[in-house]
């Protein structure tokens, strides 16, 4: 969080040449380094805001752990896409409650993969954590790479 400088877009075609698993499978908060010593580009979601959040439960339900409530969390607000006049605004979530001895509890969410034409409010439209199917040969095409290593995309 204490890096201020905005990120850049990079080309999404880039993520054709990547494998998806270290997204799914390493231990931790953090991506392994590549064979380079660099971590990998991220083409979605490239360009986001970082802020601190709290969960505060009101206890009317039987869910333990972070579910109790949590002081300490991250919330990161980004477009999956450079939104453009022929790109529409495709807003996301990430969620991050930080835990002792464990993984960090994480949630991602969005409206659509196919993003909300015309419709610039980043908060219009109810973010969800299961998303319908992309519409379009490109978003269409980056299902199927993201579904090489999970079924949930």
């Amino acid at each position: 969080m204490a890096d201020t400088d905005s990120g850049t877009f990079p080309n999404p075609a880039g993520i054709f040449l990547e494998r998806m698993d270290p997204t799914f499978s390493t231990p931790g908060d953090e991506m392994p380094k590549t064979i380079f010593g660099n971590v990998r580009t991220k083409y979605i979601h490239s360009v986001g805001n970082v802020g601190r959040v709290k969960f505060v439960t009101n206890h009317a339900h039987p869910f333990t752990g972070v579910w109790e409530g949590a002081e300490h969390g991250m919330i990161r607000l980004s477009s999956a896409a450079k939104p453009t006049d022929s790109q529409p605004l495709a807003p996301g979530m990430g969620l991050k409650f930080l835990r002792d001895g464990v993984d960090s509890a994480v949630l991602v969410a969005m409206y659509s993969v196919n993003g909300t034409p015309g419709d610039w409010n980043f908060f219009e439209k109810d973010f969800k954590n299961h998303i319908e199917a992309a519409s379009g040969a490109a978003l269409r095409a980056v299902a199927t790479k993201f579904s090489t290593e999970t079924h949930w995309i």
